[in-house]
């Protein structure tokens, strides 16, 4: 069942949002940044749950392999990460050319044919946001799975700029179709794999705890015909940023359907883990992404019954 939200409490978000947008649009680059960084470590403070989340993540994830200080300085990167890519989202209007446009290094671009249709699986890593627009500066065909806003002036406010750079934008509900048809179109169609899903899930591991996976890149990969291709886009010290391509998932195929779904998802969960593990401070930590889903638990026990007696 949706949440319901107190339509006051959402009202005030989405105009303060909106205006966060129109005003971070007309100051420079650098001063966003700064004003991000300082405003994000402020709300850290003043928020000390999203802290606790992200120290009980990487209590998890690293268990004794780090020290308190060195999960401390990976929580804080991930809060500045989360400020970065706020105070940079704006600017995606200015593309191509600006600041954004013009300080990104295209790395693995040997993994990729320009004609051929992928899915593409990445993380909320770096700044994600800008994957789309980089691509499609290369002269690639992009589209994006998005989660729509419950705002429609939110929604339309953030696929103004999600969809500025020719990324074509999919809302999520229902898109099977018309992303296979991209897909059988030459584009590539990107999704963000690493949040715990609410339904269609199989039981995967993630930094060696168990957690669920969407199975959608999967399904979608094997009906369309298409390779996954995971890819990522991280900052630099210098404000630079990487837009990396890795080479294409090796999918399992048997007749086994059910294992090789699962198999295969861990693939994906397990390639996700390896960007993760190489840039941790610019990962979103503050999401619970090995969050107990009873419901999906007890659905996934019953498939799993039914089989062993068929």
């Amino acid at each position: 069942m949706a949440r319901r939200r107190n339509p006051v409490v959402q009202a005030i978000t989405t105009t303060s949002t909106l205006l966060f947008i129109r005003l971070s649009g007309i100051l420079p680059l650098s001063l966003n940044r700064r004003l991000a960084l300082l405003t994000g470590r402020v709300l850290g403070r003043l928020v000390p749950r999203v802290r606790q989340v992200a120290l009980e993540n990487l209590d998890r994830a690293y268990g004794d392999s780090l020290t308190t200080a060195e999960k401390e300085t990976i929580c804080r990167g991930a809060v500045d990460n989360i400020a970065l890519v706020a105070a940079e989202f704006s600017h995606i209007l200015r593309m191509p050319g600006g600041e954004l446009g013009t300080r990104v290094h295209v790395l693995g671009y040997e993994n990729v044919d320009p004609d051929q249709g992928y899915l593409c699986i990445g993380a909320h890593l770096g700044n994600w946001e800008l994957a789309g627009p980089f691509m499609a500066q290369k002269g690639l065909k992009v589209a994006e799975v998005v989660r729509p806003f419950d705002d429609p002036r939110m929604d339309r406010a953030i696929d103004r700029v999600r969809s500025s750079c020719n990324v074509v934008t999919i809302p999520k509900d229902n898109a099977g179709k018309e992303i296979i048809q991209r897909l059988k179109d030459g584009y590539k169609v990107g999704v963000l794999i690493d949040q715990s899903p609410r339904d269609s899930a199989v039981p995967v591991t993630f930094f060696g705890a168990p957690c669920w996976a969407t199975i959608a890149p999967v399904m979608i990969a094997v009906r369309a015909k298409v390779p996954i291709l995971p890819l990522s886009v991280t900052r630099n010290e210098d404000y630079s940023y990487n837009l990396r391509f890795y080479p294409p998932i090796e999918m399992e195929r048997t007749k086994d359907l059910r294992g090789d779904l699962v198999r295969n998802s861990q693939r994906c969960q397990d390639v996700i883990e390896s960007i993760v593990r190489a840039y941790p401070t610019q990962w979103l930590w503050l999401h619970r992404r090995w969050k107990e889903r009873p419901r999906l638990m007890e659905e996934w026990n019953k498939k799993v019954s039914r089989e062993s007696r068929s």
